[in-house]
């Protein structure tokens, strides 16, 4: 390897330089475990509370907070499956994933982001936008089933957004220097 690429990998930060709040992995896994915990207890106590009415809101917004938190569980699951991967290697080490600490922050924020991805979608497919038709869209459980899905494969969602997105949009046609015309996106 030459010295011009070694020394371009070391422009970065990596390893613990990238999550200074934890001396020992050890010590991060033990984090993000009980992270992973504290997540999901209070994710499915707020659930409970407004299935329940002790949060009182009206049927259309519980739709869209079981929307909400079916996006979250999705990613939290999600989430939760890769952390066993990387932390439950026992005498065999069945999974060949080493425990990555600079992913962090990948990992505290998958299921946030798994949420807003799949709300964003159920909202589209709601307004009729996409071309999509979901049965029972103003089900709370329909919703909560198909953002749960979505937060869960929300990677492969943002992709198939993107491909739509791409027929959606049209190619502008740009004259470039030799006066011809090129198809280039604006």
């Amino acid at each position: 390897m030459s010295k011009e690429v070694t020394d371009d990998r070391d422009k970065g930060i990596s390893g613990r330089e990238c999550v200074p709040y934890f001396d020992t992995h050890k010590g991060q896994i033990i984090f993000e475990f009980w992270y992973l915990v504290v997540l999901l207890a209070a994710a499915t106590t707020i659930m409970f509370l407004v299935q329940f009415k002790c949060i009182s809101m009206e049927y259309n917004n519980k739709t869209f907070v079981y929307a909400l938190f079916g996006g979250f569980l999705g990613g939290w699951v999600y989430d939760a499956k890769w952390f066993y991967r990387v932390t439950a290697r026992g005498k065999d080490d069945q999974y060949k994933y080493l425990w990555q600490c600079h992913k962090f922050y990948w990992r505290v924020l998958t299921p946030f982001l798994s949420c807003l991805v799949a709300f964003v979608t159920y909202i589209i497919i709601s307004s009729g936008m996409f071309p999509v038709v979901l049965k029972n869209s103003t089900s709370a459980g329909a919703a909560f089933s198909i953002c749960f899905i979505f937060g869960y494969f929300s990677d492969l969602v943002l992709s198939r957004l993107a491909a739509w997105a791409e027929e959606l949009l049209p190619k502008i046609k740009k004259k470039n220097a030799n006066s011809s015309e090129s198809d280039e996106e604006v």
